[in-house]
Parts: C-alpha cells; structure tokens; sequence
C-alpha cells in the first residue's frame, strides 16, 4: 500500500507546536479522530493505543522521524498522518535524536499485512536524507502533503 493510498491533504499539517511526546501524540489522536468523523472516545482510544505501542519500544525511527501506529476496531482503512512540528522534541527514538517529522498510521485490526507494508513503505521513503530535507522545507500543509506525494512518486 502506497502512501497516497493512505494519506489525504487534510491529514498533512505543517509546524504544529508539540511539547511532549505524550501532547503530540495525544494532538495526533485528536487530529486523526476529527478527520474521520469520530467522537472524543475515538480520540481517546486512538491516543491509548498510540501510547500503548510506544510503551513496547519507541516508534522514533532515527534522523527526526516518528511513525506512531495503532490498531483499531471499527475501522475500514487505514489512514496515515504526516506532521511537521514547529520544533523537534524528545521522542526516545533508536538514534536519540529529537523528531520534528511524525507519520502517524491508524490500522484497522484485521489488516495486518497491509499494515506492515504500509509501514515499510513510510519508513522507507522517511529514510531517505533527501526526502527529510524536502519535507521540513515545506511552509504550509498543503505543500507537506504534496511534497510527500512528489517523493513517494519518484521512489
């Protein structure tokens, strides 16, 4: 599953302010939960399942990057969200270096393999030092979005 398949220009936002790992992640769960047409138990939900997961290891793959996931029921697609933060903030990632760039996956239960590919996909193109760059040069949601579209394009 590519990253166009998952992520739409409402779900892009540039220069979010973030203070904690814990405030971002429960901005995401937020997010994610407004643009799919959730309630505040959704949003509830999707944050504990996002800590949940980080309690098993940081999801802070190194170079800035974050890719926070969660499964949920209920759910019929996945949906990913791609944020850049204002600043970078301490994420206990692998390298532990603080994350500025966050792409955040919402997996329906079932959907396992279309999980981990999605996941390997993101990772993939978030490792890419020329991808990073472009990404954190961008100045509205709207050109993060496109940006990633562009880079997913050209891989």
């Amino acid at each position: 599953m590519k990253i166009s398949d998952v992520l739409t220009p409402e779900m892009a936002r540039c220069d979010l302010t973030g203070s904690s790992k814990k405030k971002v992640l429960e901005n995401l769960a937020e997010l994610i939960a407004e643009q799919m047409g959730a309630d505040g138990d959704q949003a509830d939900a999707l944050f504990q399942g996002m800590i949940a997961r980080e309690r098993l290891g940081s999801t802070g793959i190194g170079e800035g990057v974050a890719i926070p996931h969660c499964r949920v029921s209920g759910l019929k697609r996945i949906c990913g969200c791609l944020i850049k933060l204002d600043r970078s903030i301490e994420f206990d990632a692998l390298d532990d270096k603080p994350v500025d760039l966050i792409f955040a996956l919402v997996v329906p239960e079932e959907q396992n393999d279309e999980h981990l590919e999605t996941l390997a996909r993101v990772a993939a193109v978030l490792q890419q030092d020329s991808a990073r760059e472009r990404l954190r040069a961008c100045s509205s949601s709207r050109q993060l979005f496109d940006t990633a579209i562009q880079i997913e394009r050209a891989s």
